[in-house]
């Protein structure tokens, strides 16, 4: 597919004129105008722009413009709603939107309407692109713009890799004079590179700053879930100005709108329901609620009816409210890019709004479980194979299959995943049929992917348990650098964050020369006397083996390395890097690395260990 096919045919007064009139805008930011204008001149692009900046913006104007139509690819049924939504309350009836939530005669009939030019901008759900019919009928469209909403889908190392995307490339010969635009707001460099091997296109790359000064950063460490419900009702009175007793300044004159976001369905419900006990009228929002009653429930919210909203990560997406002031995280993400992408919600009117995430040691504990449990084993893997393949005539839901398989509904999705990547299944309305037999399954594939999770789980701690600007740590997680002092977190000032209990002070070290055990001499925190096995009693004292092996390594590695280590790993990482032959290695072996894990944890929670934030965190002393 070579780029350059639309050679700049639309000129610049008639996009100020469809900006003005279609979209109420006199102009664009930087990076919307560079990656239009690219666009329009049939450049490829990968756009990298923080939630808030306006990247549907980027493909919605020139859909406009265009001969032909913008087909948009995107993972999620509740943002294209939202877009739909909101073109049409801009007067723009010419988009519409095609997935599960629609009957069989009605997509005729939109088909129809995309085949007849009644439609220029169709947003659709990446399981089609698996559909011969729709294969069929990307042949009979003259698609002038393919739009690659969350794009970092596409990348199996990003948070949220989804098979159906990695199949995209398959379909680019079909629509040979199509421009590609992919968006994201959260990928590290290495997504990026995947994003566009993957692809294998000529892009140009479109970079915003995902640095939001006017956010504030915040992170509370509650001890227990009522001390939670304490710290969220606090800052939701300081938020709504019903606490006429603080000194929060956030550049307006009128109340502010507050986002909650909780872990799971239940918890939204349950958590509105405790606000609202508390004298703060709450509303909550999932997925798993009518369609009629979550346009509801949003529009209450966008329309200031109710001004605190609970919901699950379904939520926000399409939220057409900038005046929101604070989102508050519940419950701790598994990871920066989730969490990053959900805050960015806060603020997008450029005045002031604060981040919270409220966190206590539990949260840590279920995200690790989850992800530990979130892929099978290579025996559930094959048997899964094997279900499938003697049963390859006929497709199966995947109630069928957990009826029949001795695996969980997380890891068969992980498995399913992997079975369609390779192209072994065909996938239709949630019915998985086997289309190829193999004589060997690599199933070393899952265990990266595994791997990746539970680093970037690692990450989401070590930012939660930082002690240095959370600014600082993020931007560096995405491969940025702060230029300057930090706008605003609750490590470097404090009072911008308006926190109910005081910053993160540094606590004093307490572990006394009697908490090293059988090290038998005074410790102190930068100077270890006995780092050798016996010194700790073969890890009888784990703080003692954990605080004598950071000493040692000062800061060359993070959490996972530590625990490993300790814990006797055989795994190549640990090998390679010769680690195995550290006196400390395996001084812990009859602990668990997730004990190990959490040990490090709580000794960072009370200063004496401290993170050095950047894209691979380090551990050093305190």
């Amino acid at each position: 597919m070579n780029s350059g096919t639309l050679n700049s045919q639309v000129s610049i007064p008639l996009q100020e004129d469809v900006l003005h009139k279609l979209f109420g805008l006199t102009s664009l930011r930087e990076k919307q105008a560079e990656s239009i204008a690219l666009t329009m001149s049939g450049k490829h692009t990968l756009n990298l722009l923080p939630t808030g900046y306006g990247k549907s913006l980027c493909y919605q104007l020139p859909s406009q413009m265009l001969p032909g139509l913008t087909l948009v690819i995107s993972p999620l049924i509740a943002l294209m709603e939202d877009q739909i939504s909101g073109l049409r309350r801009r007067g723009i009836n010419n988009a519409t939107f095609i997935n599960s939530t629609i009957d069989a005669e009605e997509i005729d009939d939109r088909i129809e309407g995309m085949l007849s030019g009644r439609y220029k901008l169709v947003y659709i759900a990446p399981e089609r692109l698996d559909s011969p019919r729709f294969i069929s009928l990307l042949q009979r469209l003259d698609v002038a713009l393919l739009v690659i909403d969350e794009a970092h889908c596409i990348s199996q190392w990003g948070h949220d890799f989804r098979p159906h995307y990695r199949h995209l490339k398959n379909l680019l010969p079909l629509v040979p004079r199509a421009v590609v635009m992919a968006l994201t707001a959260t990928a590290t460099n290495k997504v990026q590179s995947d994003i566009i091997s993957n692809l294998g296109l000529d892009m140009t790359v479109v970079k915003g700053d995902f640095n939001r000064p006017n956010l504030v950063l915040e992170v509370e460490k509650c001890d227990n879930p009522d001390d939670k419900d304490r710290h969220l009702i606090a800052r939701l009175k300081q938020t709504l100005e019903l606490d006429h007793g603080t000194s929060i300044n956030f550049n307006k004159t009128e109340p502010g709108s507050a986002i909650i976001y909780a872990a799971t369905r239940k918890e939204a419900e349950a958590l509105s329901r405790r606000i609202t006990a508390a004298g703060i009228k709450a509303a909550y929002y999932h997925a798993g609620m009518p369609l009629p009653m979550r346009k509801a429930m949003q529009k209450r919210f966008e329309e200031d009816q109710v001004k605190v909203i609970v919901c699950t990560n379904a939520f926000g997406m399409g939220v057409d409210k900038a005046s929101i002031r604070r989102v508050i995280h519940y419950n701790m993400p598994s990871t920066l890019e989730n969490y990053y992408q959900e805050a960015g919600r806060a603020g997008r009117d450029g005045n002031h709004a604060v981040c919270t995430l409220l966190y206590q040691s539990k949260d840590i504990y279920t995200q690790r479980w989850l992800t530990n449990n979130k892929y099978p084993t290579d025996k559930q893997v094959f048997e899964v194979y094997d279900f499938l393949k003697a049963n390859k005539n006929t497709s199966h839901s995947r109630e069928t299959i957990l009826a029949n398989v001795e695996i969980k509904d997380s890891p068969l999705i992980s498995t399913l995943d992997l079975f369609n990547q390779l192209s072994m299944i065909a996938m239709d309305q949630g019915r998985v049929k086997l289309i190829k037999e193999i004589s060997w399954l690599d199933t070393d594939i899952l265990k990266r992917r595994k791997e990746l999770d539970s680093d970037r789980l690692e990450k989401m701690i070590a930012y939660a348990l930082s002690r240095t600007c959370l600014r600082r740590n993020i931007l560096g997680y995405f491969g940025q650098t702060l230029n300057g002092d930090c706008t605003g977190c609750d490590i470097c000032s404090p009072a911008r964050g308006n926190k109910t209990s005081g910053a993160r002070a540094e606590k004093p070290f307490t572990l006394g020369k009697n908490a090293f055990g059988a090290l038998g001499k005074a410790v102190e925190r930068k100077s270890f006397v006995d780092t050798s096995p016996k010194g700790i009693n073969r890890g009888e004292n784990l703080h003692a083996a954990i605080m004598a092996l950071v000493g040692e390594l000062k800061g060359q590695v993070g959490r996972t390395t530590i625990a490993a280590i300790l814990s006797g790993s055989k795994s190549k990482k640990i090998t390679e890097k010769g680690f195995d032959k550290l006196k400390l290695y395996g001084a812990c072996s009859h602990r668990r690395q997730e004990t190990i894990l959490e040990t490090i944890d709580e000794m960072i929670e009370e200063g004496h260990l401290r993170v050095i934030p950047g894209l691979y965190p380090k551990i050093t002393l305190g």
